[in-house]
């Protein structure tokens, strides 16, 4: 029996110092390889087609789930495909340089090459579709882009400000039913 204790002991000694080490290398290579403009606030990459958000979701107050398909069912909002905008601009704003460029992009089968915006880090864990579920409004975490013609990163997307609305959703997150809390589990972000 004390030979099992020994065993346990010395493999103990051994793994908790390998798996710490592996998580210490794997957080500096995640810092050292992300571009950390990619989360700060303010960030706003230069796109391939000028678009404006103030009027598509602002003016002509298209929902954002028109656009941005996938946020009540997956884990990503999704980015609008070519067939998207050809939806309207068939027959809408013909003549405009932007939708001509949608226009043979759609007709070539390619992909608008759009610049993302709102980007976590690859250990975190996020879904849209809970958040929606729940009623959180999408101004809550991308700022009113219905007042952007540029959209650009408005809050700072860190852990404190998730935990903040988790812990207290009401003063933090708009449109939440009154009833919500987040969860506060570490295992609900880093999977």
């Amino acid at each position: 029996m004390g030979s099992f204790w020994a065993h346990l002991d010395h493999a103990i000694k051994i793994r908790v110092p390998i798996v710490l080490g592996v998580v210490l290398v794997s957080v500096l290579v995640t810092g050292l390889v992300t571009d950390p403009t990619r989360r700060a606030q303010g960030y706003a990459p230069t796109q391939p087609i000028d678009f404006s958000h103030r009027q598509h979701a602002g003016e002509m107050r298209i929902d954002c789930k028109y656009c941005h398909g996938g946020v009540e069912t997956s884990r990503s909002a999704g980015i609008p495909a070519a067939s998207v905008c050809m939806n309207c601009h068939a027959v809408a704003a013909i003549d405009s340089p932007g939708v001509a460029i949608v226009r043979a992009l759609y007709e070539r089968n390619r992909p608008v090459r759009w610049q993302r915006i709102h980007r976590l880090p690859d250990f975190v864990y996020f879904a849209h579709s809970p958040h929606i579920k729940a009623g959180v409004d999408c101004i809550t975490c991308h700022g009113d882009v219905r007042q952007m013609d540029v959209v650009r990163q408005v809050p700072p997307l860190t852990m404190r400000s998730c935990l903040d609305c988790h812990r207290n959703p009401q003063a933090e997150a708009v449109g939440l039913r009154e009833d919500l809390k987040g969860p506060e589990n570490c295992t609900t972000c880093h999977r």
